[in-house]
């Protein structure tokens, strides 16, 4: 097993995604639903969260970057062999499944609303 920064795993991004399309989604529906109160507490305190954790991010970032007097960038070059370099394929391929996961999420939500309404209408 192997341990890492909290919040950077394949649940903390996707968290961070979701937080990133909440304040869109809340608006969105505000807007084309007459009756949703937009949620402007939640909202905040999950964007307030969210930029918790990139914060801290930066922070170790650059604590590590003090202690150990090394720049911990990654420069990424592209050049004839590949346009991905070889460590960029494991966040690659994290975003497209969590894209992928967050797509499934949505669509089986709009289905059951759409069930849950025409049973109600019955």
């Amino acid at each position: 097993m192997n341990v890492g920064l909290p919040g950077a795993g394949i649940g903390g991004l996707y968290y961070l995604i979701c937080t990133a399309i909440m304040p869109f989604k809340e608006i969105f529906m505000t807007l084309t639903k007459p009756k949703h109160a937009f949620r402007y507490r939640l909202v905040f305190s999950q964007l307030s969260i969210a930029s918790g954790i990139i914060l801290g991010f930066i922070g170790i970032y650059k604590l590590l970057s003090t202690l150990f007097k090394t720049d911990l960038s990654l420069h990424v070059s592209i050049n004839h062999i590949g346009f991905l370099p070889s460590y960029s394929l494991p966040v690659v391929i994290s975003l497209a499944l969590l894209v992928f996961i967050l797509v499934v999420i949505e669509v089986f939500a709009f289905i059951y609303r759409k069930k849950d309404s025409a049973s109600v209408k019955k």
